[in-house]
C-alpha cells in the first residue's frame, strides 16, 4: 500500500488524509503531522526531512521517543498526554532534538475528536522562533546597555557640583548597586602602608552576606597570591567563584572572603602616574559572573569617581577634571550612538523569513531610542520636555497638524524614564498608523496631560479612528515592549479599545517634574540632505571600526552601485589603502578607537577626494566636510557622499 493510501484514523477516512497530504503541507516550513493514542507518528510533512536529515517514510510509524530523542521526548511528554486527553494546547521552549540540534520552537496541540468522542490521536503544528528569541535577547542586551549608559551620565550630573569626597564615592556605589543588582559596590584608597587599601566609601543592600566594609582597611595579598601584583598592573579581575577560582581558592584567601561574606566580585584598578591610586569593586553573596559590558561600565564608573574628587581637591583640579569630565561624555555619546547603529545593522543584517516587515519595526524602535537620546544630550542630560518628545516622535506621521493635537503644561521627563516613555510613544504611534487615528485622513489623535493628586503626571492619547475599529486580537510584541517599557520607567499603562479608537493612559508617579517655559532648550533636529546622484562605479574608501556599521555601510554602499575599498578599521589601515588603492571618494568615521581621522581627512583633502564624517558625537570637533551622525538614514548618507567635501581641514 502507498504512503497516500495509508489514510489517517479519521472519519470521513480519507478526509483529512487528503488535506494533510496536499501540496500545501509540504510547501510550508512548520513541521505538521498527526500522532495516534500509541504516541506514533502516522503523517509528517516534508519539512520533517529537513529538520531531520531523513526521508518521511523513516519517521512515520516510529514513536516520539524514537524520533526525537530520550531528552527532547522527557520535556514533551506531559504536553502529549494533555492533548491525548482532549485538550487543546500552544507552548514554546527550547528542545534538544539531538542530530538536530537545540531549537527554540513554538508548538500547538489540536486533539483528534472521533465521532463518538474518543480521541484516536492529536494534530501537531510546530514552528521554529530560535532566530526571534535570539533577536530578543540581543534587544533586551541593548535596552539595559542604554539604561547603563543614561544612568552613567546622570551620575556625571549628580557628581558634577558634590565636593564632599565621601558622598562622590558613595553616590556612585549606590548606583552601582542598583544597575548591576548585587549585594554591595565600594570604593577604596591605597594608603601609606604597602599594599594596604581604606575603604572610602560603598552601598549595598542590608539584608545581603557581604558586610559593610567602609573605613575599613584590608591588605591585597590577603585575598590571593596574584591579587596584589594583579591590582598594580591594572589588570581587571573578575571572579565568578571565589572557592573555584585558582586566583582565590586556597585556604587563607577563602578565610578573608568568607569573614567579609563575598563569593564573587569584579575589581577595576585606577593606575594614576605609574601607580595604584584606587580602585572601585562591585561583590556579591553568591557565585555571579560579570559580563565584559558590565566590567566596562563599572570602569567607566571609576573614572567618573576619579575625575570628581580630583576636581574637588583644589581649583587646579577642577579645571583639569572638567575637561576629563566633558570628554568622558561626549565618549559616552559618542557610544551609546554606536550601539545604537549596531543594533540598527544587526537588524538590516540578519536574515528572516519575514525579514523586510522585522527590519522596518526594529529600525524604527532604534530610531525612536536615537531620538531620545538626541534630546538628551541637546538638553546635557537634564531631562526631556514632553512636548518635545511627542512632536519628534509623531513627526514622520505629519507632528502637530490638524489631524494631531498635543497639549499639556511645560513638563520634564528625567533621562532615566525618557528613552522608555520614547519606546511607549513610537509603538502608539507606529499602531495609529497602521490600524488607528493615523491610518485614515479623517482620523483625529489628541494627546493631553495634566497633574494628578501626590503630583504624578497623567497621559492621555485618545484616538477617534473615523471609522469603527476592532480591538487586537492577540497581545502582541509591541504591547509587550510597551508593559515592559512602561515599567522601566515606573509608571502604569492602561489601553482601552474603543469601537471609536484606541484610549491609552499613562500614570506616571515620579520621573517628571513640572519646569519653567524656557528652561530647557529647545529640540531642533538637523536639516536631511537632499538625495544624491548616483554613486554607481565610485571607489568609496570605507574608514569604521565597528564591524557590524562597517558591513551595513558596505552593503548600502554596494547596493548604490558603489566599488567599497576597505572597509579600514584603523588611521594606519586607511593610510596604507590610500596608497596602493585609487579612491574617489570615502566616509570616515571620525572616532577610531579614540584616536581622530583628522590625518586621513588631511590626505584625503591634498588630494582633493571628497568626503564625509560619519559619527556618534552630538558635537564633533572637525572640519573640512560634511558631518552625519549616526544612526543615519540610507538616502541622506548617499546623497551627502555624492557631494562630499574637498576642503583642508585646518
Amino acid at each position: 500500500m502507498s504512503r497516500d493510501d495509508q489514510a489517517l484514523p479519521t472519519d470521513p477516512p480519507t478526509g483529512r488524509r487528503a488535506v494533510f497530504s496536499s501540496a500545501m503541507a509540504d510547501a510550508v516550513p512548520i513541521l505538521i503531522s498527526y500522532v495516534d493514542r500509541e504516541e506514533r507518528y502516522r503523517f509528517v510533512n516534508r519539512a520533517y526531512e529537513q529538520w531531520f536529515g531523513v526521508d518521511r517514510s523513516q519517521i512515520e510509524g516510529k514513536t516520539l521517543a524514537e524520533v526525537l530523542g530520550p531528552a527532547a521526548y522527557e520535556r514533551l511528554r506531559h504536553h502529549v498526554a494533555r492533548a491525548l486527553d482532549g485538550e487543546t494546547l500552544t507552548f514554546e521552549g527550547e528542545i534538544d532534538y539531538g542530530d538536530a540540534g537545540v531549537r527554540h520552537v513554538e508548538a500547538r496541540y489540536v486533539p483528534h475528536v472521533g465521532r463518538n468522542g474518543d480521541i484516536p490521536g492529536y494534530y501537531v503544528l510546530v514552528t521554529d522562533i530560535s532566530d526571534r528569541k535570539r533577536a530578543e535577547a540581543e534587544l533586551a542586551r541593548t535596552l539595559a546597555g542604554e539604561r547603563r549608559r543614561a544612568a552613567l551620565l546622570d551620575l556625571g550630573q549628580k557628581l558634577r557640583d558634590e565636593g564632599d569626597l565621601t558622598a562622590i564615592a558613595q553616590t556612585a556605589a549606590r548606583m552601582l548597586t542598583e544597575q548591576l543588582g548585587v549585594a554591595r559596590a565600594g570604593y577604596a584608597e591605597m594608603s601609606d602602608v604597602p599594599d594596604v587599601a581604606l575603604v572610602v566609601a560603598d552601598d549595598g543592600r542590608d539584608e545581603s552576606g557581604v558586610i559593610p566594609m567602609r573605613r575599613r582597611t584590608f591588605r591585597l595579598e590577603d585575598f590571593g597570591p596574584t591579587m596584589s601584583a594583579d591590582m598594580h598592573a591594572g589588570r581587571v579581575i573578575s571572579i565568578s567563584d571565589v572557592a573555584l577560582d585558582p586566583r582565590t581558592n586556597d585556604p587563607e584567601a577563602l578565610e578573608a572572603f568568607a569573614a567579609i561574606g563575598v563569593r564573587s566580585f569584579l575589581t577595576i584598578s585606577l593606575i594614576k602616574s605609574g601607580q595604584l591610586s584606587a580602585y572601585v569593586f562591585v561583590c556579591h553573596d553568591q557565585p555571579r559572573v560579570f559580563a565584559p559590558d558590565e566590567a566596562a561600565f563599572v570602569a567607566d564608573v571609576a573614572e567618573l569617581i576619579w575625575t570628581a574628587s580630583a576636581r574637588a581637591l583644589s581649583d587646579q583640579a577642577v579645571r583639569r577634571a572638567e575637561e576629563a569630565e566633558r570628554l568622558l561624555i561626549r565618549e559616552v555619546d559618542h557610544r551609546a550612538k554606536n550601539v545604537l547603529a549596531v543594533v540598527q545593522s544587526l537588524a538590516q543584517l540578519t536574515p528572516f523569513e519575514s525579514k523586510e516587515q522585522y527590519v522596518q519595526a526594529l529600525s524604527g524602535r532604534i530610531g525612536s531610542l536615537a531620538r531620545a537620546h538626541s534630546l538628551l544630550s541637546t538638553a546635557r542630560w537634564t531631562g526631556v520636555d514632553l512636548h518635545d518628545l511627542l512632536r519628534l516622535e509623531l513627526a514622520p506621521y505629519g507632528g502637530e497638524s490638524e489631524q494631531v493635537a498635543i497639549a499639556g503644561p511645560p513638563v520634564l521627563i528625567d533621562a532615566q524614564a525618557a528613552q522608555s516613555l520614547a519606546l511607549v510613544i513610537h509603538e502608539l504611534a507606529t499602531n495609529a498608523s497602521k490600524y488607528g487615528a493615523l491610518a485614515r485622513p479623517e482620523g483625529r489623535l489628541n494627546v493631553s496631560w495634566a497633574w494628578g493628586p501626590g503630583g504624578a503626571l497623567t497621559l492621555i492619547w485618545r484616538e477617534s479612528a473615523g471609522a469603527p475599529v476592532a480591538p487586537p486580537r492577540r497581545h502582541g510584541f509591541g504591547s509587550t515592549l510597551i508593559e515592559s517599557a512602561i515599567k522601566q520607567a515606573g509608571a502604569r499603562v492602561s489601553l482601552d479599545w474603543r469601537a471609536e479608537g484606541l484610549e491609552a493612559r499613562l500614570d506616571i508617579p515620579t520621573g517628571a517634574q513640572a519646569r519653567a517655559a524656557e528652561s530647557t532648550p529647545a529640540y531642533r533636529p538637523g536639516l536631511p540632505i537632499e538625495e544624491s546622484p548616483a554613486l554607481r562605479g565610485q571607489r568609496v574608501l570605507v574608514v569604521e571600526d565597528e564591524a557590524l556599521v562597517a558591513m551595513e555601510l558596505s552593503r548600502v554602499l554596494t547596493a548604490a552601485g558603489a566599488r567599497v575599498v576597505g572597509p579600514a578599521g584603523t588611521i594606519e589601515e586607511a593610510m596604507a589603502l590610500l596608497e596602493i588603492q585609487p579612491i574617489d571618494r570615502a566616509l570616515l568615521d571620525i572616532n577610531l578607537g579614540g584616536r581622530v581621522i583628522t590625518p586621513v581627512a588631511r590626505l584625503l583633502s591634498h588630494r582633493r577626494i571628497p568626503f564625509v564624517y560619519l559619527t556618534g558625537y552630538q558635537e564633533p570637533d572637525v572640519d573640512g566636510g560634511p558631518v552625519l551622525r549616526k544612526p543615519v538614514a540610507t538616502s541622506t548618507l548617499l546623497g551627502a557622499l555624492a557631494r562630499g567635501a574637498t576642503s583642508p581641514p585646518q
